[in-house]
Parts: C-alpha cells; structure tokens; sequence
C-alpha cells in the first residue's frame, strides 16, 4: 500500500523520525542508522512499510530498500513483533544478518539484541531459503562494522574493505585488523 515518500527531515527522536510533507509532518519508526546523517531541512526518501495493528497504525521507516525488505521478512517469524525487527536492524548490518541467516548459525545470531536463541532459531528454520550468502566474509563484515562505529557512511566502509581487499594479492589470508588499517589507508587517499 505505501511503497515510499519524500519529505523535509524535521528531526529525530527516540527511535524515530519526522518528516515533513508540506502540510502534515510524520512520525516514523526506523533503525538506529537510518537518516543518521540527515540534516533538518534535507529532503529524504523513505521506504516505508504500513503495520496496522489492534492498538495502532504505525509507519515504519528505513533509507534503502533493501532494509525495508528484511524488515518485511523479519516481521514475517512468527512471535517476532516489528518493534524487535527494527531493534534488529539497528543492531546489525543487512549483510551480516542476511549472512547468519542464510548459513544457519543459531549461535552468532543469538547475539544480536533482541534475539535469544529459540527466536534465532525460528528466524533461521522460517527464513533460511529466502537468503543467500553474500560472499563477504567475517573478516569484512566486522571491518565494515568497526568503519561505520568510527563515524563512515555504511556505502563508504564496504567500498573501503572491497578496496583493501583487493590489495592482498594471490589470495593471501589477512587478519580482521591488517584488513582495517588498508581500508582507512584506501579512505585516507581518496577522501570518501
């Protein structure tokens, strides 16, 4: 029913935005990074999904659409509520979940908050098939999440580790933190 809408950023506040349409202003629940870096007056998109439940009608929001579709899927498990799915989101990387999911492992998606082990296991026995793995490994994922905890736009880490990955030549193995360091020097070069 509502696919996406632009409008003024407004604001932020606990777990939500506000987006202006001209003459009414919406409250929308999203994730954590989602319009992170949005300034007040910047026009955004919004890929949104409408949930309409007994109590409420609440417009969920995110800044790509491939969020907003794991968010369609994760609300999909049953006993897994859209206020967990979002918690979800802001927890950790589309990759990595869509990784975890996809290769089944219970044990490192029951780390992520809002996720214990019986829910880890109804994600992964509902959802395995509509996942496939990303061929990023561990050690990207993780040098991707530590650039975007330093502040880097999530489509500036991946680009930085693709780039740093590339610089091991002959497929020669590398730790987490030699990947880290070339993708700082690969942002530090090109000013991202």
């Amino acid at each position: 029913m509502l696919e996406s809408l632009s409008g003024k950023f407004v604001g932020r506040s606990e777990g939500c935005v506000l987006i202006d349409l001209g003459n009414i202003v919406l409250r929308i629940l999203t994730d954590a990074e989602s319009f992170a870096n949005a300034s007040v007056g910047d026009v955004v998109t919004v890929f949104a999904k409408l949930v309409v439940s007994q109590e409420d009608v609440t417009i969920y929001g995110f800044d790509s659409k491939e969020k907003r579709n794991l968010f369609e899927k994760l609300i999909k498990v049953s006993k897994l509520g859209p206020k967990t799915a979002v918690k979800i989101l802001s927890s950790v990387s589309p990759e990595a979940l869509a990784n975890m999911i996809a290769a089944g492992d219970v044990e490192k998606l029951s780390t992520v908050p809002g996720i214990g082990k019986k829910t880890a296991e109804r994600i992964v026995m509902e959802l395995k098939d509509e996942f496939e793995l990303t061929g990023i490994d561990d050690n990207e994922l993780e040098a991707i999440e530590a650039l975007v905890a330093l502040g880097y736009s999530r489509s500036v880490a991946k680009t930085a580790v693709k780039h740093a990955k590339a610089s091991f030549k002959d497929g020669k193995k590398y730790n987490i933190s030699e990947l880290l360091k070339e993708a700082l020097k690969v942002i530090s070069k090109s000013s991202m």
